[in-house]
C-alpha cells in the first residue's frame, strides 16, 4: 500500500526542451478520505534534445533547480556529474536524454535516462575520452546504472548536510 501525497505539476517550456517540475508539499498534509500524507521527494525533470548543446542546457537546469530548492550541497559537483552523464548519453546512446533531480531528505539524486539498453562499462581512458564515470565516482557518495524500459538510467547521489533538503 502506498502512502498518498499531494503534488502539483508545473510544465516549463524552454528553448530546446521541456522541464516538468513536480512540487511536493513541505510536510505532512491532510489527504482526502482522512489520514495524513507523508513528505514526498521533490522531483524536477528536463527532457533534452538530442544535440551537443544539450549538456550546457542540462547544467543550467541543474544550477537553477538546486538554487530554487535551496539545496545545501556542492552545486558544482552535481552540475559536473550531470554534465558528464548527459555527455555520455549524447555520445554513446540514442534518443533524447531525460535529466531527473530528486531531493529526498538527506540526499540529492540525479538520474540521466536514455534509450540505449547498454549499461556503461569500464573502458580504456585516453587523453580525450573515458574519464566521465570516474569523475562521477569521485564527486558522488554512490552511483550506478540499471535498465529501465527500453533504455537505461545512470544515477548518482550526494549526501546533503542537515537541513540540506528543500525549504
Amino acid at each position: 500500500m502506498s502512502t498518498p501525497f499531494l503534488a502539483r505539476n508545473v510544465v516549463v517550456h524552454l528553448h530546446y526542451g521541456t522541464a516538468v517540475i513536480r512540487i511536493s508539499p513541505g510536510g505532512p498534509e491532510p489527504v482526502k478520505g482522512g489520514g495524513v500524507g507523508t513528505r514526498a521527494p521533490t522531483v524536477a525533470e528536463f527532457r533534452l534534445a538530442e544535440r551537443h548543446s544539450s549538456a550546457a542546457l542540462a547544467r543550467q537546469f541543474v544550477r537553477s533547480t538546486l538554487a530554487t530548492w535551496d539545496i545545501r550541497c556542492s552545486h558544482d559537483d552535481v552540475v559536473l556529474a550531470v554534465s558528464e552523464l548527459v555527455t555520455n548519453a549524447l555520445l554513446h546512446a540514442h534518443g533524447a536524454p531525460l535529466v531527473r533531480l530528486v531531493a529526498d531528505g538527506d540526499r540529492i539524486r540525479a538520474e540521466v535516462c536514455d534509450d540505449s539498453p547498454l549499461l556503461p562499462g569500464s573502458h580504456q581512458v585516453t587523453p580525450t575520452s573515458g574519464l566521465g564515470l570516474r569523475v562521477v565516482e569521485q564527486v558522488s557518495s554512490a552511483w550506478g546504472a540499471s535498465r529501465r524500459g527500453r533504455g537505461k538510467v545512470v544515477w548518482f547521489e550526494l549526501a546533503t548536510p542537515a537541513g540540506g533538503a528543500p525549504v
